[in-house]
């Protein structure tokens, strides 16, 4: 015989089942945001792979995601009486419950002015600066962003060969990191004409801000240069910045990338250069990466990963992928092109 209290029960469970929207929505919006995040990061690993071995890079973002969901429940309670009723089928209960999600994704792949806006145009000066205004160290967005400062070259790779960052940029990015780290960098916008200019203010009067200055080319009692963009400055109380675009940053980071050497030998790709003394990351390659790898990405029958453990590479890394983020938020929101409805 079954019991009033249990058939009260499933068919309580039943029904409750129709109430889980908001606990849905907090389920899906993590795990949407955080199967986004790796997706791109996996794109982004894949893009530099692919221009160490000189393919041509692919960007496709995701620019809809839409997510239906259907619940459907039936129950049934039968009461059975003199005289069929024994203690077997005094009562009954059913059930059926079908729950179903289709999720669609919408992707747009970069191409022509879009393209170009967002990977070809080189990063504004300004833009690194406010990063680093907001917190982000300056001397690994200078590394990973500028080409030269005041002529000043950073390291870089030019056919293949390595080209050392020059003493004069690395003393100062690494004094520009110690004054940032005491508060005395900040910047201050003017417009004049509708002609917007930015500075660069070094304040206090640490070793660190003395150095920066010095090698801005300021006086002592200057506290501010304005920033244009070029490889030399025009004029006194300027700092020239060159900044490099997208596709170079990821062509850079790309460059350090482990490589087999059988790909060496047959003309595949070129040998890591060696000359790159300290490196902003390590990329691995084997058969099979790791279960724990922070990212990884299969290409031409290898695996392709940044270690988890590797904090400083992780690091540049994020910081890439912030600049890339930082340049494709300039160009207008396209026109959805390609739409994959997941079953």
């Amino acid at each position: 015989m079954t019991h009033p209290a249990s058939l009260c029960l499933a068919l309580t469970l039943i029904a409750g089942c129709t109430g889980n929207g908001p606990q849905q929505l907090d389920t899906d919006q993590v795990g949407y945001a955080q199967a986004l995040g790796d997706g791109l990061k996996r794109q982004m690993l894949l893009n530099m792979v692919r221009l160490r071995y000189a393919d041509v890079p692919t960007f496709l973002s995701v620019s809809q995601v839409i997510t239906g969901y259907t619940l459907q429940t039936t129950g049934q309670v039968g009461l059975n009486a003199y005289p069929t009723a024994n203690p077997g089928n005094y009562a009954t209960v059913s059930g059926t419950m079908q729950y179903t999600t289709r999720p669609t994704f919408t992707f747009t792949p970069m191409t022509g002015e879009q393209f170009a806006q967002s990977y070809l145009r080189p990063l504004a000066a300004a833009e690194l600066l406010s990063l680093a205004q907001s917190g982000a160290p300056i001397d690994l967005l200078f590394r990973l962003g500028v080409q030269s400062v005041n002529g000043m070259p950073n390291g870089a790779t030019r056919g293949g060969e390595a080209q050392e960052a020059s003493g004069g940029f690395l003393a100062l990015i690494g004094a520009m990191r110690q004054a940032q780290s005491a508060g005395a960098v900040g910047l201050r916008f003017e417009r004049q004409g509708g002609i917007g200019r930015v500075f660069l203010l070094i304040e206090g009067d640490t070793p660190a801000a003395r150095q920066t200055r010095s090698l801005l080319g300021l006086g002592p009692t200057e506290r501010d240069v304005e920033v244009t963009y070029g490889r030399v400055r025009s004029g006194n109380r300027q700092v020239a910045i060159l900044t490099r675009s997208v596709l170079q940053v990821l062509y850079e980071l790309g460059a350090q990338i482990e490589v087999a050497e059988g790909d060496v030998t047959r003309g595949d790709t070129q040998a890591t250069e060696t000359g790159f003394g300290d490196r902003l990351i390590r990329v691995r390659q084997g058969a099979r990466a790791p279960d724990d790898a922070y990212a990884a990405v299969p290409y031409r029958r290898r695996w392709y990963w940044i270690e988890e453990a590797d904090y400083r590479s992780k690091a540049s890394f994020t910081f890439a992928y912030i600049l890339q983020v930082l340049a494709e938020s300039t160009r207008n929101q396209p026109t959805p092109v390609v739409t994959i409805p997941a079953q």
